[in-house]
């Protein structure tokens, strides 16, 4: 039996570190997952905005390279039609195909829109792409200053201000002025002053150079404007995260094996304390020495104090069955004599030459042994009550000073001892006024027990720096080397005394209801010449 026992405990203390195991496999795998799959759908988000951006970038970067050079559109040699995976095409303004690097199939000029980026598929690909539109909304002129006649012209578009200064009014002689500069190169491209909105001649510098340089952007072009188109395969950005998922997928379940053993390690380490526990309190329990202690390292931290606490329950424990075993041993003892009594006067009752005054007095001495015997239960039932604490007593708000004068004036000494009180008034605390008075009367009853003949018993109740309740005689004192155990059941100081005396439970039941009202009881003696009981709340 005890070795099934002991397999279900290992069962579920490696069950325990299973569990362990298992939570921190799947914390861990749920929090890596998470965070993986944050990392590479934002990490995709972010790949798929650069690739836009790089598609708009070179897209933007090729318009420059694209004019109209005396009336005739050029595409210079620096535009880009393939370049870092974009290709660019270029549409004239009702989307027919210019020029261009691209396969066929992305030579597409639908649902133009400027500055969008849109997507399309074809040939079960996606891609995005991105439109732009060329106004050639500036012009440049270069005029003979002398003839008047027009060298070159261009258009392109105004990406930028012009680069020259305001002119001003400008004459040479034997040629024209920077005003009929201005009107030669408005009336070659059919605009007039009001259609410009800015306007620059660079003049001539020196002799050598007779050519005047006019610039001008109107809002209304005369050229024709044409589109850049530029396409990129959306799927690029996908594999590559698709290369980066795939790898994920592969590595993580290695992750969380290695986390799973790594968990598992760190529970084994973390519950060998506790199997340590286990195993001495097994050995104490299996044992009978209940001494033995549960031995830990004080670096163990928490699981210290658990061995502690473990330590402080056996102390307890041990103490507790010790009193058991004390209190069975006495109270048996103290039961055999009242029912060797009663066993006896019933015998000698029964007996053949026993008279009817025999019986009476046989009688009468086992109602003397009764009576005894139910004052030692009643002791001890109230005793083993006021053990339970406050859960069986429910304390309230009491006069004190009002029920020690009423207990001391209801109690009637013997043998001619004198009993004064001392009482401090309006002295009130939380209590069970039933057992307060018990107790004063066990107090009372032992100093008349233990006093002389016509001796004094003195009650004090004072509030100083607590409450204390005092009860002093006398009497005959008790040794010294006896006060400490006067508070144990059973325990009487002069075991020579007749057994009329009581059972010794009298003052173990004073310290248990003074301990239940939160008090302290303390005793000081002379011997030979009388004892004081202390009780301070």
């Amino acid at each position: 039996m005890s070795s099934n026992k002991k397999t279900r405990t290992a069962r579920r203390r490696s069950s325990f570190k299973l569990r362990i195991t298992v939570w921190i496999t799947l914390l861990i795998a749920v929090v890596s997952s998470l965070g993986i799959g944050g990392i590479l759908i934002t990490g995709s988000q972010i790949a798929d905005s650069r690739l836009q951006n790089e598609l708009i970038s070179t897209v933007e970067r090729n318009v420059d390279e694209i004019e109209y050079k005396n009336g005739i559109l050029e595409i210079e040699n620096d535009f880009a039609f393939f370049v870092d995976e974009v290709y660019c095409n270029v549409f004239d303004s009702s989307g027919r195909y210019i020029d261009g690097e691209s396969p066929a199939a992305l030579i597409n000029s639908e649902n133009r829109k400027n500055g969008v980026v849109g997507t399309f598929e074809t040939d079960g690909n996606k891609y995005y792409y991105y439109d732009t539109r060329l106004d050639f909304n500036k012009y440049e002129y270069e005029i003979d200053a002398f003839s008047g006649k027009i060298i070159k012209y261009e258009a392109d578009t105004a990406m930028s201000g012009l680069s020259d200064p305001v002119y001003k009014s400008t004459e040479f002689k034997d040629g024209i002025n920077s005003e009929k500069a201005i009107d030669i190169a408005l009336e070659h491209a059919g605009l007039t002053r009001d259609e410009v909105s800015s306007l620059s001649v660079e003049l001539p510098a020196n002799a050598d150079r007779t050519v005047f340089k006019v610039e001008f952007i109107c809002s209304n072009s005369t050229y024709p404007p044409v589109w850049v188109r530029g396409f990129i395969n959306a799927d690029a950005a996908k594999s590559a995260f698709d290369a980066i998922t795939m790898t994920v997928i592969y590595i993580l379940p290695a992750f969380i094996i290695i986390a799973a053993v790594g968990a598992y390690l760190i529970s084994r380490k973390t519950m060998k304390p506790v199997e340590n526990i286990c195993r001495s309190a097994r050995e104490i329990t299996d044992g009978t020495d209940l001494s033995k202690r549960i031995e830990m390292e004080k670096s163990a931290g928490e699981i210290y104090t658990l061995a502690e606490t473990f330590n402080d329950m056996l102390a307890r424990l041990q103490t507790s069955f010790e009193n058991e075993k004390q209190f069975t041993s006495d109270a048996s003892h103290e039961l055999r004599t009242p029912l060797a009594v009663i066993k006896a006067e019933c015998e000698y009752a029964l007996s053949d030459n026993a008279s009817e005054e025999d019986m009476l007095e046989a009688l009468s001495s086992i109602d003397e042994q009764t009576d005894k015997m139910t004052k030692l239960v009643t002791a001890l039932l109230t005793l083993s009550r006021t053990e339970q604490g406050d859960k069986r007593y429910k304390l309230e708000d009491t006069d004190l000073s009002e029920l020690v004068k009423k207990t001391c004036a209801d109690f009637v000494p013997a043998k001619n001892i004198t009993l004064t009180a001392d009482i401090e008034d309006n002295i009130i605390i939380p209590a069970q006024a039933q057992l307060i008075s018990l107790m004063l009367e066990n107090l009372l009853s032992n100093a008349v027990k233990y006093g002389r003949d016509g001796g004094h018993i003195e009650v004090r109740l004072k509030k100083d720096s607590g409450i204390v309740l005092s009860v002093k005689d006398d009497g005959i004192g008790i040794k010294e080397e006896d006060l400490p155990k006067i508070w144990g059941r059973f325990y009487r100081a002069d075991e020579s005394r007749s057994r009329e005396s009581g059972f010794g439970l009298g003052l173990s039941l004073v310290s248990q209801i003074a301990a239940l009202h939160g008090g302290k009881v303390s005793a000081s003696s002379v011997y030979g010449e009388g004892s004081e009981f202390t009780v301070t709340f």
